[in-house]
């Protein structure tokens, strides 16, 4: 999918304009100045997509969105607001208010994840969690549909390049119910392909990251956090993420 920077950004001011102008009347206020072009345009979110659009669909690291870092704070706020009206529940309140969801703007989140774990970063939420089982998501790991946005193909030719009986296929490896591309693989197959951008080089200041560590949790643990995170709405890896800013905000006192 071929667009411009410009057309990503009309979408957005049109969706945000409804979007604001809809939530607005739940609110009973007139002319509420958040749906203005104004404020949209120097809003958070507009700086943010131009930013994913900058480094996901042109491969250019920007402020945060550099190699090796991982999608975090406004980048990951927007992209969470994106996906959440990519819904099918979504879509109803959407239509009431003769708005739609940001197609654009969506595949250009999706492609700036994609390109972060494939320059070795991580993503924010792990999407896959609930498809994986517990704590067997998909870090370090491509889609076929996250594949075909980076090379610019249909997803249906992406599968098609994965058959084992080509002399040199794409190769997947199994992850739960799902075949997936681990970002080594997805780097070498994406070297040949045409519509493929390779993300520039990064000169500036090398990347500060929290400490990893592993936590250990037995199966009782696991799923009763599991379905907290249910009853949140929200997923296994932000549920838990808030647990341990929790107990860290109290061992501060």
């Amino acid at each position: 999918m071929k667009f411009t920077k410009s057309e990503m950004q009309h979408e957005l001011l049109k969706f945000m304009s409804l979007l604001g102008q809809h939530v607005a009347a739940l609110y009973g206020a007139r002319d509420p100045a958040w749906a203005n072009e104004d404020a949209i345009t120097q809003s958070p979110v507009w700086n943010a997509m131009g930013e994913l659009y900058d480094y996901g669909v042109m491969g250019i690291p920007t402020g945060d969105l550099v190699p090796g870092n991982r999608i975090n704070g406004i980048h990951a706020h927007v992209e969470m607001f994106l996906r959440a009206f990519d819904t099918a529940r979504a879509k109803i309140f959407l239509e009431a208010g003769d708005n739609e969801a940001p197609r654009l703007c969506l595949f250009t989140v999706q492609i700036a994840v994609a390109r972060m774990v494939l320059d070795g970063g991580e993503r924010y939420t792990d999407y896959g969690a609930s498809e994986h089982g517990i704590l067997q998501g998909d870090t370090g790991y491509l889609t076929f549909s996250e594949i075909a946005m980076l090379a610019n193909m249909d997803e249906r030719s992406v599968r098609n390049a994965a058959n084992p009986k080509l002399s040199n296929p794409l190769k997947t490896e199994l992850k739960g119910t799902r075949s997936l591309v681990n970002i080594e693989e997805a780097g070498r197959w994406l070297a040949g392909r045409k519509g493929f951008r390779a993300s520039k080089p990064y000169d500036g200041p090398p990347v500060k990251r929290a400490p990893e560590f592993d936590i250990n949790l037995t199966l009782e643990q696991a799923m009763h956090i599991e379905q907290k995170a249910q009853e949140a709405g929200v997923s296994f890896g932000e549920y838990l993420k808030a647990m341990l800013y929790k107990a860290s905000q109290e061992a501060m006192k």
